[in-house]
């Protein structure tokens, strides 16, 4: 497969959907300080964009990324406020999962669709 990826678009993409949902989940939702989700964010949204699109979503479809998303997202908000001191944080962590999947299977369509190109595009995830 031959890719055809603008990166800078695609972070940016990926950055508008991600962090909204984290800061209002997360900051405003369930007092998380802001700085502490605004870094999750970030982290998220790097590690899932080169993990979760550049490598799975290629070469194993929509729904295995997807898939594959959720469990990211799930433990590095859960993780991460674990890390900064947030002890109870799993249903925020597991609500905060749940949308970005959402968001993440149409932000998939959408690099399938003018990221990628090539033969293996054409199939359907």
């Amino acid at each position: 497969m031959e890719n055809r990826v603008d990166h800078g678009r695609a972070l940016l993409r990926k950055a508008i959907i991600t962090l909204p949902v984290v800061w209002i989940i997360l900051s405003l939702l369930n007092d998380v300080a802001f700085m502490h989700s605004t870094l999750l964010g970030i982290a998220l949204v790097l590690i899932s964009y080169f993990l979760g699109d550049l490598t799975i979503l290629p070469k194993s479809g929509n729904t295995t990324a997807t898939i594959s998303d959720f469990v990211l997202s799930l433990l590095i908000i859960w993780g991460g406020l674990n890390l900064f001191g947030y002890d109870e944080a799993f249903g925020e962590s597991l609500l905060t999962a749940v949308i970005l999947t959402i968001a993440e299977y149409f932000f998939h369509l959408w690099m399938e669709r003018t990221q990628f190109s090539g033969p293996e595009n054409a199939r359907q995830s």
